[in-house]
């Protein structure tokens, strides 16, 4: 019966909250939540909600990914956008033995650097911090001998200069997992919430995703593929601005059901160079599509790369994630694992 329960809740949560959230990029709030905070997830292309290599930041893309074997690990990184633009994310997972449930708590910060703050005329008042926060608790259980649940309610808060936002969203996750067959199927609801405090008096959409994706790993091979499907609800997820085009490319262009299909979809690949090191790819077609630049090279634009060094009591992560051809995002990242786990 309590089974019953939570996946009513989840499907009704989904369902209304999705009537409200059919924005394109750049038209909603918090666009940082879409940003990875963790480099495994940066180097498999940006998403990835199936993973099955047992690391405690993926708890931030689906919370069923939480499991016992990760008791006791912490998971931090780094990301370098720019001089100015940092952000730090940190993750740790507890598990209860007594109610058989995997605890997550996890803190991500965004830091822009110093800003002016002028009035009006342009005259400078002084300077502000901005900055955007989200603290999120986890919980995540196994049903059966293969299935996983998992849910997350998260605190989001903005701040820049007098202005200033915050809000509640949840997301919830599902994983079905074959040992066997090496292979993981994943789903996932995210950023499903409400606005406590707007910044001008006027609600805002949050960027609601729902996401469906699949890991598998070759027999006998150390080749894991995945592929990642995100914004499912929504099929046209390309903007298209009829006179950037006319004056850049001469005409109004559409976009093809092909480019609307593709812009769905993330592939990542990982290959396991024996016990000790794992070396990520991916690549995140609506990335590539949106930032490409008009009489430029963009070849790439959408890649996304990094490499995953397993020592004896932490594991080390580097990414890098090509936006255009001047501007990538390195990641850094360590977990530490606590406790010895015989899972």
């Amino acid at each position: 019966m309590r089974s019953y329960f939570i996946l009513t809740l989840c499907l009704y949560l989904i369902a209304s909250n999705s009537i409200y959230s059919q924005t394109l990029g750049g038209s909603s709030i918090y666009a940082f939540l879409k940003l990875p905070q963790h480099p495994l997830i940066s180097a498999l292309g940006g998403r990835n909600i199936s993973s099955f290599a047992g690391e405690a930041g993926l708890v931030t893309e689906n919370p069923a990914l939480m499991r016992s074997i990760n008791n006791g690990n912490i998971s931090s990184s780094f990301t370098f956008l720019s001089p100015e633009l940092k952000a730090l994310s940190a993750s740790g997972i507890y598990h209860d033995k007594k109610s058989n449930t995997n605890f997550g708590f996890t803190i991500g910060h965004i830091q822009y650097g110093n800003a002016d703050q002028t009035d009006a005329s342009g005259n400078t008042l002084g300077t502000f911090n901005p900055y955007d926060q989200s603290i999120q608790l986890s919980a995540s259980r196994k049903y059966g001998s293969k299935w996983h649940y998992g849910a997350a309610l998260k605190f989001i808060h903005s701040s820049y200069g007098a202005y200033r936002s915050s809000a509640l969203a949840a997301d919830v996750g599902l994983n079905y997992f074959d040992a066997d067959k090496k292979i993981q199927f994943g789903f996932s609801a995210k950023n499903m919430g409400l606005q406590l405090k707007t910044y001008a008096g006027v609600g805002e959409d949050l960027p609601f995703d729902m996401l469906i994706g699949v890991t598998k790993q070759l027999e006998k091979s150390p080749l894991r593929f995945s592929i990642t499907a995100q914004r499912i609800h929504q099929f046209d997820l390309l903007y298209n601005d009829t006179i950037f085009n006319s004056v850049n490319f001469g005409k109004a262009k559409k976009n093809s059901f092909q480019r609307k299909l593709l812009s769905h979809f993330i592939f990542g690949t990982e290959i396991l160079i024996g016990e000790k090191l794992v070396l990520m790819g991916g690549y995140n077609f609506l990335r590539s599509m949106e930032l490409r630049l008009p009489s430029l090279s963009n070849g790439l634009a959408g890649l996304g790369y990094g490499i995953n060094l397993k020592l004896i009591k932490f594991d080390f992560f580097f990414s890098r994630s090509h936006y255009q051809t001047s501007i990538a995002q390195n990641q850094i990242g360590i977990t530490y694992r606590l406790l010895k786990n015989k899972n």
